[in-house]
């Protein structure tokens, strides 16, 4: 078993998503948006910030669009998805996300 279907075993609410290029892209730039419209307030920790400025936008030969970052003894930019998927679950169909997206990252 993969961790989000053991996770959903013990707490219903846990979605789970499938980290693909086209998945990846519709959050990075669904982010991007939250953030150039300050619908979103973020903790002011430094590694959070690199994670989000590490991300990197590449077209590869496909014509396909990929984003992702280099990947470091800290992660591969773990935080980043981390908080992207927050923001469109708070924000997806099932909640009607209007005004402010607060974040807080433990850990």
């Amino acid at each position: 078993m993969n961790l989000a279907e053991n996770l959903a075993r013990d707490f219903p609410q846990v979605v789970e998503e499938n980290f693909t290029n086209e998945a990846k892209e519709r959050w990075a730039t669904d982010f991007k948006i939250l953030l150039q419209r300050r619908d979103i307030t973020l903790p002011r920790q430094r590694e959070l910030v690199g994670q989000i400025h590490s991300i990197k936008r590449r077209v590869l030969p496909s014509g396909k669009v990929s984003f992702d970052a280099e990947r470091t003894n800290r992660g591969h930019a773990d935080k980043f998805w981390a908080v992207a998927l927050a923001c469109q679950r708070e924000r997806g169909p099932e909640r009607r996300g209007t005004g402010e997206i607060g974040v807080r990252v433990i850990g």
